[in-house]
């Protein structure tokens, strides 16, 4: 199920469990690594025997290390004995082993700080974490805590958390890159409003308990919740007026994710019998990994910037802008107009596709770049009444600008987003055909492939999908400014 906008301004998804940690290849046979696959399996255990007290059954999946061969090992869920039939429940999570706004507002280390300071649901949610983590064995999501992934651990496997130079340079030219530094500014500004909400001071004083709320940290958090965290209708369980609950949800969020699973295999919750359940999308044979769906039709970038990873069967190509790159409003006037319906200038993302742009960003663009007369003939009118007429008035408004309203308005339409595409295209430093080498790049003897460093290629995957998507999509406005300059009808352009 997909998440709100629980990370402030982006919209977060719903689980995580894509391959993590340290480059340590979990198949050999170092004395070290040894040990630190039985510790591992005492962690899983120890997880497994702390659900079940809370009633929960494992629905025939195992919890082991996955990718078993990789350079980036995390933790993946497979099919138990007899394997398991498409639509069969895989999971179902007592509501007893969430950690939700509910019980960060009823922790007494954060819920009172968080109420007097105003904290939001998602700086709560990251204080809630942190402290039960700083708590170690007497917190009571201990065995859950101590399975996930340290900030070192994850120190390649996030953009978030990608050393600078890294980031910037896999990243280069991408709007991926403007997302993740506003996010990180995101983080700073949280740690800033916990230190002040007084966070430092709710652990005792001891070994490893001071300068636990660190921008480090808090980070850590921020990747933990938005990679794991599910959105879910918990109804009585947060009383307030801005949709689902932000939840982690222990076991359900170890299941990796698949592009070709639906919304049956998103996870749900059941007010009835207060358990988060989601359903098999396909059967699976022993032994074989199961996957769920973080949300249906999630794009390689989508996937990167939340999760860190890139399915390979992924084809939801896609890029995400800022409507910054189709220029100015054309006067104060549109700017309110689009306000009133909601979309403000400096907030509003339009995506593009291979087959082009939708219709709402059409319409979007129509109303921004029209003009006085042209709004006055769709009926906006700034002096209503009061403020919930005006916001019929402008819905009104927008609904006419969902067809072509002249071909000057149209060709400034198609102008506006074609450069956008060819914009950002000269932005890469790199070519779609370079990116795709460089994903199938082969050694001096041209016979063994040469893979590039496992995080690398996910953001390779994410690049070439932005780079199909504008390349796509600028073949279409193409063909449909050539329709309209040849004299074609405007309401003939598309389709």
């Amino acid at each position: 199920m997909q998440l709100g906008k629980c990370f402030s301004a982006f919209q977060t998804k719903a689980s995580l469990t894509p391959p993590i940690g340290s480059p340590a290849n979990w198949e050999t046979d170092n004395k070290g690594e040894r040990n630190g696959n039985a510790r591992d399996d005492r962690k899983v255990e120890r997880l497994r025997s702390w659900l079940r007290k809370q009633g929960h059954h494992d629905c025939n999946l195992r919890l082991e290390r996955w990718p078993r061969a990789s350079d980036a090992p995390g933790y993946g869920m497979v099919a138990g004995d007899g394997g398991i039939n498409k639509s069969d429940v895989i999971v179902r999570v007592s509501r007893e082993a969430f950690m939700s706004e509910e019980t960060a507002a009823n922790c007494p280390y954060v819920g009172p700080i968080a109420d007097v300071a105003q904290l939001s649901p998602w700086q709560a949610m990251c204080l809630h974490l942190l402290c039960e983590r700083a708590r170690g064995e007497k917190s009571p999501w201990y065995p859950y805590i101590a399975l996930l992934p340290s900030e070192l651990q994850m120190a390649g496997a996030h953009p978030m958390l990608w050393p600078q130079r890294m980031r910037r340079d896999w990243l280069a030219g991408s709007p991926m890159l403007d997302t993740t530094e506003r996010r990180l500014q995101i983080c700073r500004e949280d740690h800033g409003a916990m230190l002040a909400a007084g966070a430092s001071s709710l652990m005792p004083a001891g070994p490893g308990s001071g300068g636990f709320v660190t921008e480090s940290s808090v980070r850590w958090a921020a990747v933990i919740l938005l990679s794991r965290s599910f959105s879910l209708d918990l109804d009585e369980a947060v009383q307030r007026d801005t949709g689902p609950s932000i939840a982690l949800v222990p076991w359900a969020d170890m299941l990796n994710h698949s592009s070709a699973a639906g919304k049956e295999s998103c996870l749900v919750y059941d007010i009835q019998t207060k358990t988060a359940s989601l359903r098999a999308h396909r059967s699976y044979n022993e032994g074989e990994q199961v996957y769920d769906s973080y949300g249906p039709n999630l794009s390689p970038s989508q996937l990167l910037l939340d999760y860190g990873f890139v399915d390979e069967e992924n084809r939801n190509y896609a890029v995400d802008l800022p409507v910054q790159y189709l220029g100015p409003l054309k006067s104060k006037r549109n700017a309110v107009l689009m306000a009133t319906v909601g979309l403000p200038y400096g907030g509003t993302i339009f995506t593009l596709t291979p087959d082009g742009v939708d219709e709402n960003i059409l319409a979007w663009t129509r109303a921004a770049v029209a003009s006085h007369k042209e709004l006055s003939e769709a009926g906006w009118k700034e002096d209503t009444a009061t403020s919930m007429w005006q916001h019929h008035v402008a819905s009104s408004a927008m609904a006419h600008f969902s067809r072509a309203i002249s071909r000057e308005n149209e060709g400034e339409v198609l102008r506006r987003i074609l450069w956008a595409c060819e914009d950002l295209l000269n932005r890469y430093p790199t070519s779609l055909d370079e990116d795709v080498a460089a994903l199938t790049a082969n050694d001096a003897g041209g016979t063994k492939v040469v893979p590039l460093p496992w995080a690398k290629q996910q953001a390779v995957r994410a690049l070439v999908s932005e780079k199909r998507a504008l390349i796509g999509a600028r073949q279409h406005l193409w063909e449909a400014l050539k329709k309209l300059r040849s004299g074609v009808p405007v309401h003939q352009l598309y389709g």
